[in-house]
């Protein structure tokens, strides 16, 4: 009867087990609340990809997301991610892909107006970009790459008014005039032979 007993105690230990494994994909989700937010993220325990100096990794660890550059110790972070304001409205949308922030991401504020989306590319500001006001009205749009903004962004300034800048690797360029470079630049470019001083000998 005892060897019975422990025969059918083994048996549904084994289904509990069974019964808490992690899906068959390999990913989990975690949730994470503290008094400033909420945290509902889905991991990549299996995952262990190179790492690239050059980019930040978001990892799990001790019930905490953390954030490193070129490296990790934790689950990665892989799938949906959303982040919560206290008041349960959302704060933060995207996916991370091995560690990394990819495609698009959405951000708002406690009122629950958009205020930014920012397309990522394995962990890099990669593609459109767009920015909003307080009132949730476009403000700024322009391309990222690299990391750095490039290309025309246009400030939209009134309901009808846009202002268009060009960037150069995340600067101001500087603007050429539509018929060629000033005539100033032009003189600027010519190199003065100074004369031998008295009594010198060419």
């Amino acid at each position: 009867m005892r060897k019975f007993l422990f025969i059918l105690l083994s048996i549904a230990a084994v289904q509990t087990v069974r019964a808490q494994k992690w899906p068959d994909d390999g990913t989990r989700k975690v949730r994470i609340t503290d008094p400033e937010r909420t945290i509902v993220a889905e991991l990549d325990p299996e995952a262990h990809p190179s790492v690239e100096t050059d980019r930040s990794y978001f990892w799990y660890s001790g019930n905490m997301i953390h954030s490193t550059q070129g490296g990790y110790s934790g689950k990665l972070l892989d799938g949906n991610y959303q982040e919560f304001y206290p008041t349960k409205g959302l704060k933060e949308q995207g996916k991370f892909k091995k560690g990394l922030k990819q495609g698009v991401w959405k951000a708002w504020d406690e009122a629950g107006i958009l205020t930014q989306t920012v397309t990522w590319k394995q962990g890099r500001k990669q593609g459109e970009f767009r920015y909003y006001n307080a009132q949730g009205t476009l403000k700024q749009s322009g391309n990222y790459r690299d990391d750095l903004i490039q290309g025309k962004v246009n400030n939209y300034v009134g309901a009808d008014s846009v202002q268009v800048v060009k960037y150069k690797d995340g600067s101001v360029a500087k603007p050429v005039p539509a018929n060629g470079p000033h005539w100033w630049d032009k003189i600027k470019k010519i190199k003065f032979k100074k004369k031998p001083a008295a009594g010198v000998k060419k």
